[in-house]
């Protein structure tokens, strides 16, 4: 056996559909890494920008129609 005969199509057809797989699949499991580890961080930032727009609310410093989309966009 010859080596050109292994450098021919059959040798690399196997990797021209499984790479792309493996792409997928690792873009895949960045994807969903990146949405569970936000889920509690993601919380936790609505809930502080919600108390800073109340302290906000209570100094004076915004009215309460504003307070209230904030409330919205938040929620």
């Amino acid at each position: 056996m010859y080596m050109h005969e292994w450098v021919g199509h059959s040798f690399f057809m196997p990797f021209m559909f499984l790479f792309p797989v493996i792409l997928l699949i690792v873009f895949m499991m960045m994807r969903s890494s990146k949405h569970s580890s936000c889920h509690g961080k993601c919380h936790e930032k609505e809930d502080e920008a919600l108390e800073i727009a109340r302290k906000r609310f209570a100094r004076g410093e915004i009215d309460e129609e504003t307070f209230d989309k904030i409330k919205q966009k938040l929620s």
